[in-house]
């Protein structure tokens, strides 16, 4: 059974509705003024509702991220003797300040001029407003494995980079991938963890 709301919860949701209301006022009058600069003899056409900025999304992220904490560095790369955060340890941490913010996570593969893609999406349930994040899937071969293997890493920093999540110490997970140096066992590192630090700027 769910708790009724209080007070407190509809005094917020009335401040963030009347917030969002009066963003929207701004962004009319914004046009408004703007249309006053417009030349004789040339159409006016407003600002597209879909042009306007998410006010709730920015909201809601908000919200969520207050209730983020660093995340635990719970995974070793036993090659690089690296600690990171694992997509499970990431998960287990936003999942429920994401459900109390009204925030939905969903990731889309497909494939674009050759190249196999993953993109996050965070969307703010109650008005379709989202935030995408895109990262190449750069597998060491096509098999089932390795394909699902680059898909995990990029679930995993489109994620951290959409909520801007700490992880561990502070330091880069992973920042070893950008300097794509040799183990001393003479192993490479997993091309879909170059091309994830690559994208990110490690």
């Amino acid at each position: 059974m769910s708790a009724a709301p209080t007070k407190k919860d509809a005094a917020m949701e009335k401040a963030q509705a009347e917030l969002a209301k009066k963003r929207e006022a701004e962004a009319v009058a914004k046009a408004d003024e703007m249309r006053h600069d417009v030349p004789p003899g040339i159409e006016y056409a407003p600002i597209p509702a879909e042009a306007r900025p998410p006010v709730n999304l920015y909201q809601a992220v908000r919200k969520a991220q207050a209730q983020i904490e660093t995340v635990r560095k719970n995974g070793e790369n036993p090659h690089f003797k690296r600690k990171y955060a694992t997509l499970d340890e990431i998960w287990e941490s936003v999942k429920k300040p994401l459900n109390d913010a009204g925030l939905i996570v969903l990731c889309d593969v497909y494939t674009a001029n050759g190249e196999r893609l993953l993109t996050t999406r965070l969307i703010h349930a109650s008005t379709g407003e989202e935030a995408t994040c895109t990262f190449p899937i750069m597998a060491a071969n096509n098999s089932p494995q390795a394909i699902g293997s680059a898909m995990t890493y990029a679930r995993r920093y489109t994620l951290t980079a959409l909520l801007e999540i700490v992880t561990g110490d502070g330091t880069d997970d992973d920042g070893e991938a950008a300097e794509n140096r040799t183990p001393t066992n003479g192993t490479t590192r997993n091309p879909s963890a170059k091309a994830a630090a690559d994208a990110l700027g490690f």
